[in-house]
């Protein structure tokens, strides 16, 4: 699966990308620990972990994040309000605990300490939590943020939950999406949030997430999406149901990647069903109480 060259020189090819020596090792190190968890890609977890380097150059091969963070973000904090409206609740963010499981370099896991709450950033890589831990250092304000390198599957097992359950763009990456959407049910407390950002599987996502950038564009790397682990939004919410959890909310992110903007729009247009969610959406689910 690995093709490892030139190791006297320090620099090996994994998978037909150039990384340092000491990356390569570390990546195939971290393959490894993360072999034996249900919903983990080893081949996934060594792509992202060589790319390292790259979260927080919003030019770079992650830069569709970047742009995505701003509307992802706006979903979640107006879902929390939503959850304390409905639970008559007003107690100040700072009360809430939540994870972002699969965090890569903290994108999302730094914004959501920013709004107050406390969160724990997870990943699978511990070239990613390294990443993340040193671009916390740059905010010393940060101080209700952690990260952890281990997986939603470990952490069941040591019976931890939180208040608010984010994975964005990770369930495509995954090698068995039910078990993954089970594994983060299990971590949200009765009553509490989950959010899920993928792509939806049709033609528009293809065009859009995978033909534009990666090989029209090429600002993001070849190979970094296959359009069959998509998960159509009717199919995560049956997930989900069948978890002990229900979808409440599902809303397009409509990226345009010449543009290099994104927007949050309704699912459906008047009787036009799903126009929304033709490509990039966010869904929220509150675990049953």
């Amino acid at each position: 699966m690995y093709r490892w060259l030139q190791k006297g020189s320090r620099v090996c090819y994994a998978r037909g990308l150039r990384v340092p020596y000491s990356t390569a090792n570390s990546v195939h190190s971290t393959i490894h620990k993360v072999a034996k968890c249900n919903s983990v890609s080893e081949s996934e977890v060594s792509k992202f972990a060589q790319l390292s380097d790259s979260w927080w150059d919003p030019h770079g091969p992650f830069k569709y994040l970047h742009t995505m963070n701003v509307p992802r973000i706006q979903f979640i904090r107006s879902r929390i309000l939503d959850l304390q409206r409905s639970l008559q609740s007003q107690g100040e963010l700072s009360n809430l605990r939540a994870i972002d499981v699969g965090c890569g370099g903290g994108l999302a896991s730094e914004s959501l300490a920013r709004l107050g709450m406390r969160v724990v950033g997870v990943d699978a890589a511990h070239e990613n939590i390294s990443m993340a831990r040193v671009h916390q250092l740059r905010d010393p304000m940060l101080t209700n943020l952690e990260y952890k390198h281990t997986t939603a599957e470990q952490l069941v097992a040591q019976h931890e939950q939180f208040d608010i359950v984010v994975s964005l763009e990770v369930i495509e990456h995954v090698t068995h999406a039910f078990e993954f959407i089970k594994s983060l049910v299990r971590l949200t407390r009765p009553g509490g949030l989950i959010v899920v950002s993928t792509m939806n599987r049709t033609l528009v996502s293809w065009l859009v997430d995978v033909i534009v950038p990666e090989y029209v564009m090429g600002s993001v790397p070849r190979g970094t999406h296959d359009v069959a682990k998509f998960v159509p939004p009717e199919k995560l919410s049956e997930m989900f149901g069948a978890c002990g959890a229900e979808a409440v909310d599902v809303q397009g992110l409509v990226l345009d990647p010449l543009r290099n903007v994104c927007t949050l729009v309704p699912r459906d247009f008047g009787l036009l069903r799903n126009v929304g969610v033709q490509a990039n959406y966010i869904l929220a689910a509150r675990k049953k109480a």
